[in-house]
């Protein structure tokens, strides 16, 4: 039993500031010793500094007036009538320290509270002595300006300052009341919004009726309690030490309401106890607490202290509650007591009765045994978490089908219902591979054998279910046979996982079959749930982070774009892997592991594509016309967004596009640099690349090859699927090449990822065209080609050069002109290598050095073998071990075309 992550903090030591209409903040270290210095400063300006008062109660005389102005505000600012609790919730006493008359003692204690009725005040009320309207204002503002930063009060803050920019037009010498209905009727509706009082007395009371009614009702939702609202509020009337009802109210909750309340006022004025009513509200509220409605209890509260301030204070503003019972206190100790950690021992009845049965348990021929209760662990999955609830309590076989993207807690939920059931024997789980290209008749005796095993006694888990069923060969008659097997095996419990829409995609083959599954889909995690997967995610490496820490990580991941089979919940225990490593080498091996905000990354770049890709492109040796494309293909990206930007329609480009020319011309490079570059313009979620050929995509079987295509998209959304040689998928001469097959299935996940998928496909000019011509779709889908010409002799030399110091090595005078001169009688042809003839060449090379510098070694040693004792060799330089000479490259073949048949 946990409370919601953003009331956790009340179950801590820290220093917080509670405003239950806001909520726990953590005041930061230093903020209010800046905010005292501030109101000082302010006390000391020239402007203020002879402005003071003697006739405030709290303050030292002479007080000054500013001071005085602060000092209303801290209580006006959280609310007329509004709980203010936590262990720095004295704000005057802590901002106002040394300005009180007889400061008290400050309490840290986390269940401390107060309800302060503090009014608002115009300007010129407090500062009326000020010289001019003009300065009060000024001054005014200035005193709420040095109370920035406690962010409880920001709204209601930033809502008082734009009055205070916009002042009404009206005398300065009007009676107070008649001043303050002036400002309140040119508040406009955004400040009304933020600060309600403003409505005036029967104003704020119909806000607070409103909110109080809204709170009871979701409270007696969560905990059923026997009283109407009538007498309920009532109830609080006589709490408030009401004699009457407010004829205010009238206004507030309507004629017929209001009447109902004068006509049961006395009776039950006259047996009402305020203690029992207490004690009976206090359980209510526990009751509640436990039921989950933490947020509803605290808004309840808020509300009703502020409905007892409003209506002991009318007819004027809600003033500070006398005589209330209302449970505050008591819910903040329930609370900390039903909440906060505690030891626990382990009591050893729980293991001498564990192996005695239970009295009455089912015999043979009696009723089944109740399932035990699920207790789930699944974040931020409501409508999964709900079906599992309500599957667990049924009696009935269960038949669950759970739908939704990769990595949000499927198979989790899977194994939590297994648990729950407690069948006997473990689940058994099959996936769609176990059915991908068998034989129909294989495929169904591999079903049925499935079903029977797990009949009665065993949760069968059915993971890639739509995978199955939408297979091209087998899909149909195994949707039908798994229908059957339902209605012959009554007794069978299923979970079904798919993707996202993977009920729909069942639907289209077999309608019926998704109708005997009760469905639920997952979904992906928002900002709190990734922080609350991380801090279980700590946990389990033995560390804790701090609550900043926990926040800011759910903010990172969810901003952080997955990369293949690392997304949603597989993204937070990743992030937890590199900042518990570096956070135990800056602690050592026995400190304490607490990660705070600091030591997490800027950003998390799961795909490792940090740089400046356009930056790379640009320094790439030659390929001059491709830069020149891809710089066309960045300005069309930029000018869509601009037009976006500016309301004006547009239709999202086809991005998919064929890279032509002989191997070792770079193409694979740019498309890994091309990812990078679309999600830097945030064109894809990822920018990673993945690589495939014919074998990646084609299958030896019928059956094989969709399934293989939809995984290897799969794999590449977010970022760019580079095909290489796609030509080979349409080459094959044999009859019934699955080649086409998968040209097909590719199309068809090219248009239904176009958002975030960008695929490129590269081969030989030539060739490539043919393989556009193909597929009557395939042209229209890949609109834009780009030709990679070959690399001249002296663009060969200075990647040579390149790839040589990239590898530590320097390239000694003449070198050069030794690879001109191979490189002019080389034949250029198709196979031509390009850069990767460089590469090959280079290793060649690598070796040839190495045998030298070794050689000359050892002949060294061999010479100086008589040397007296004592005398060392000296070994081979730095500057020797780092240089290729031109001796070291290969020989200079009187066939050329030689060499390139023994190194390529």
């Amino acid at each position: 039993m946990r409370l919601p992550e953003h009331l956790e903090l009340l179950l801590t030591d820290e220093p917080v500031l509670d405003v239950y209409s806001h909520g726990p903040w953590r005041v930061p270290d230093g903020l209010f010793e800046e905010i005292s210095a501030r109101i000082d400063g302010l006390a000391a300006d020239p402007r203020a500094v002879e402005l003071t008062t003697d006739e405030h109660k709290l303050l030292a005389l002479p007080a000054s007036l500013v001071t005085a102005e602060i000092f209303g505000m801290l209580a006006f600012l959280p609310g007329g009538g509004a709980i203010k609790a936590g262990s720095w919730s004295q704000l005057p006493e802590r901002l106002l320290h040394r300005h009180l008359v007889n400061p008290g003692p400050l309490s840290t204690r986390m269940t401390r509270w107060d309800a302060p009725g503090g009014r608002w005040r115009p300007p010129v009320d407090w500062l009326i002595e000020a010289p001019d309207r003009g300065l009060a204002i000024e001054l005014a503002r200035d005193c709420l300006s040095v109370l920035e930063g406690i962010e409880p009060l920001e709204e209601r803050r930033k809502a008082l300052l734009r009055l205070y920019d916009d002042p009404p037009e009206c005398e300065t010498g009007l009676p107070k009341a008649e001043l303050r209905e002036h400002w309140h009727a040119h508040a406009g509706d955004d400040i009304v919004t933020a600060v309600p009082e403003l409505l005036g007395p029967v104003g704020y009371l119909e806000w607070v009726c409103a909110g109080l009614l809204a709170s009871y009702e979701h409270l007696t939702d969560a905990a059923p309690r026997d009283e109407s609202i009538e007498i309920h509020l009532i109830h609080l009337l006589l709490q408030g030490s009401m004699d009457q009802v407010p004829a205010e109210l009238a206004v507030a909750l309507g004629e017929d309401r209001y009447a109902e309340l004068q006509q049961r006022f006395a009776a039950e004025r006259s047996g009402f106890k305020a203690g029992a009513w207490q004690e009976r509200t206090r359980a209510w509220l526990v009751r509640a607490l436990v039921a989950g409605a933490a947020d509803a209890c605290r808004g309840w509260l808020d509300m009703a202290m502020r409905f007892i301030a409003i209506v002991q204070g009318l007819p004027g503003d809600p003033w500070f509650p006398k005589a209330e019972w209302i449970p505050v206190g008591q819910f903040q100790t329930d609370l900390r007591r039903l909440y906060a950690p505690r030891r626990r021992v382990v009591n050893p009845l729980t293991e001498t009765l564990r192996s005695v049965p239970a009295a009455g348990a089912a015999g043979a021929g009696g009723r089944a045994a109740a399932r035990p209760e699920l207790a789930t662990a699944l974040v931020e999955q409501p409508e999964v978490t709900a079906a599992l609830d309500e599957l667990t309590r049924g009696s009935e076989p269960v038949r669950l089908l759970l739908a939704g993207p990769d990595g949000t807690g499927k198979r989790d939920a899977a194994q939590e219902l297994g648990k729950a059931l407690a069948l006997g024997r473990d689940p058994h789980w099959v996936t769609d591979n176990l059915f991908t290209g068998q034989r129909l008749p294989d495929a169904v005796a591999r079903l049925h054998a499935d079903v029977r095993d797990c009949a009665g006694d065993r949760l069968l888990v059915i993971e890639g279910l739509d995978g199955i069923i939408t297979d091209p060969g087998n899909g149909e008659a195994l949707a039908a046979e798994l229908h059957r097997l339902l209605a012959v095996h009554p007794d069978l419990h299923v979970v079904a996982l798919c993707d996202t829409g993977g009920e729909e995609r069942i639907r289209e083959i077999n309608p019926v079959l998704p109708q005997l599954f009760r469905t639920a889909r997952t979904r992906p995690f928002t900002e709190h749930g990734h922080a609350e997967l991380f801090r279980r995610a700590l946990t389990a490496r033995g560390a804790r982070g701090t609550r900043q820490a926990v926040a800011a990580a759910g903010a990172l991941l969810e901003a952080a774009a997955p990369m293949q089979t690392l997304r949603n919940a597989r993204l937070a225990p990743h992030l937890a892997d590199l900042v518990v490593a570096a956070v135990r080498a800056k602690a050592g091996p026995d400190a304490e592991l607490v990660v705070r905000k600091q030591d997490l990354p800027a950003a998390l770049d799961v795909s490792r594509t940090a740089g400046n890709p356009l930056k790379e492109l640009h320094d790439l040796t030659g390929l001059d016309t491709v830069k020149h494309e891809i710089a066309l293909l960045v300005a069309g990206t930029h000018a869509a967004r601009l037009r976006s930007e500016s309301g004006l329609r547009i239709t999202p480009p086809t991005r998919h596009m064929v890279f032509t020319g002989n191997p070792g011309t770079g193409k694979t490079m740019v498309a890994r640099l091309l990812g990078r570059i679309y999600k830097r313009l945030g064109v894809l979620s990822s920018g990673h690349l993945v690589e495939a050929s014919r074998a990646h995509l084609v299958g030896e079987y019928i059956g094989q090859t969709a399934p293989r295509t939809r995984r290897l998209v799969e794999r590449a959304l977010g970022g760019v699927l580079f095909i290489d040689e796609a030509y080979t998928l349409t080459q094959s001469p044999l009859k019934g090449d699955y080649g086409h097959e998968a040209i097909a299935e590719l199309v068809k996940l090219m248009e239904d990822h176009r958002d975030d998928l960008v695929v490129v496909v590269a081969g030989y000019q030539q060739e490539m065209a043919d393989f556009l011509a193909a597929n009557p779709g395939l042209d229209s889908r890949f609109p834009k080609q780009i030709h990679f010409p070959d690399y001249t002799d002296d663009e060969l030399i200075t990647v040579f050069g390149q790839l040589a110091a990239a590898d530590g090595f320097e390239l000694a005078p003449g070198t050069d002109d030794v690879l001109a001169t191979m490189l002019r009688r080389a034949p250029r042809g198709a196979s031509f290598g390009n850069g990767r003839l460089m590469r090959n060449m280079l290793d060649v090379a690598v070796a040839n050095q190495a045998d030298r510098v070794a050689s000359a070694a050892v002949r060294a040693r061999k010479e100086h073998g008589g040397t007296e004792k004592g005398e060392t060799v000296e070994p081979p330089t730095r500057q020797e071990l780092i240089t290729l000479t031109a001796e070291d490259l290969p020989p200079l073949l009187e066939h050329p075309e030689e060499f390139f048949g023994l190194y390529l």
